[in-house]
């Protein structure tokens, strides 16, 4: 797995890149999913952050556009 390391100009430093977050609304209907069907919902939660693509800086929610990124490297 490659670390993507990039400049943020938002936070004026070098992060690495992650997955967003879900809203807090979101952890909630989650968490009843999870509760109300026993378990089974954890695999949802799983499935949808991992949809998610790593192309967001964990401080300040800045997206990337991870096309230029891969395109400004091969140069």
């Amino acid at each position: 797995m490659v670390k993507r390391v990039v400049y943020c100009p938002t936070c004026e430093r070098e992060v690495e890149l992650a997955r967003p977050v879900f809203n807090h609304k979101y952890h909630e209907i989650l968490f009843f999913m999870v509760v109300l069907t026993l378990g089974l919902g954890f695999f949802v939660y799983l499935i949808l952050k991992l949809l998610k693509k790593k192309n967001t800086c964990p401080h300040c929610e800045t997206e990337f556009d991870l096309n230029y990124l891969q395109k400004k490297v091969d140069l």
